[in-house]
């Protein structure tokens, strides 16, 4: 009995096969498009932390900058830093000193002469400021206003209301970014299954005269239905393997720029992870190329 259940599997996976490789234009092109959604959904799961980074620094640059009067002491300047900190979600905030924006100023202009004679004329005509971030645009719409209404005597210009539509912008892009990579990642998804679905119903009506033999040879239907389940099984287990290989490639040959930038290593995040990612990967071809299988045999198998 076991060796008969063998046998029949045997069968099952070489028909499976053979279905697979005669279809192979549409074969070929379910496969790519299994690669496509394997790949960005990876990329969504598993590399979220790379994408953090990169969204964190996008964002980072999303700040606002208070500007005090000259005569605002840094006594003064410190309180109000204390309690924005109380009133809002802020993720960090930089005092600034007078001194030190002169001292920047000197640096990138000591070597225009001009220059450096009139701001020994005048002093230090730079005022303190105190440097925002926050995760939110909303935020800085909020402490803009709190600051500007509570302690006008103190500010010499906030420049949010300047970059307002910029700093939203950014918060709206990267936000809108993240939902488009979901919502691309699911259109893929339906697009791989109703090709491979194609594919397999495309394959049963092709075979309906080999099929017809089987079944008055008494081929089960399980049999039957077997050899396209594996099929699509094959798809989506050479999909994932592509994906893979394809990350494997990439992550190998990323230039060293990217690492830098990103301040994280691909390579060796790919490495610490590449179990996770394989078993995503698999799972999500071998499921959607199945299931496809499945509910196209289903429907299309009564010949």
């Amino acid at each position: 009995m076991k060796e008969k259940i063998i046998t029949s599997f045997k069968r099952v996976c070489k028909l499976g096969w053979r279905n697979f490789s005669r279809e192979g234009g549409l074969s070929f092109v379910a496969v790519f498009v299994l690669v496509v959604t394997i790949s960005l959904t990876t990329s969504l799961f598993f590399l979220q932390d790379i994408a953090g980074i990169v969204m964190e620094e996008v964002e980072r640059r999303a700040d606002i900058t208070i500007d005090f009067n000259l005569a605002v002491s840094e006594e003064k300047i410190f309180e109000l830093k204390e309690e924005i900190a109380k009133e809002f979600d802020i993720n960090g905030m930089e005092y600034i000193s007078r001194e030190e924006v002169k001292d920047d100023f000197v640096d990138r202009y000591g070597d225009r002469p001009a220059v450096m004679e009139s701001l020994e004329e005048v002093g230090n005509p730079f005022p303190a400021s105190l440097n925002i971030r926050a995760d939110d645009a909303f935020v800085y719409t909020q402490t803009a206003n709190f600051v500007e209404s509570n302690y006008p005597e103190m500010v010499y210009n906030i420049d949010f209301y300047q970059r307002k539509d910029i700093i939203e912008g950014i918060f709206s892009a990267t936000e809108s970014a993240r939902r488009g990579g979901i919502i691309v990642s699911v259109i893929l998804g339906l697009i791989a299954i109703i090709l491979v679905y194609n594919t397999t119903k495309l394959a049963i009506y092709g075979l309906k005269e080999e099929i017809r033999v089987m079944r008055l040879v008494g081929s089960s239907n399980f049999f039957i239905q077997g050899s396209f389940i594996i099929q699509g099984l094959l798809m989506g287990f050479f999909a994932a393997l592509i994906s893979f290989l394809l990350f494997l490639f990439f992550t190998f040959l990323a230039p060293q720029t990217y690492n830098i930038t990103l301040g994280i290593d691909l390579h060796q995040y790919f490495l610490q992870n590449i179990s996770t990612i394989v078993l995503l990967q698999f799972a999500v071809g071998i499921v959607l190329g199945t299931f496809s299988s499945i509910i196209a045999t289903s429907r299309y198998l009564k010949i």
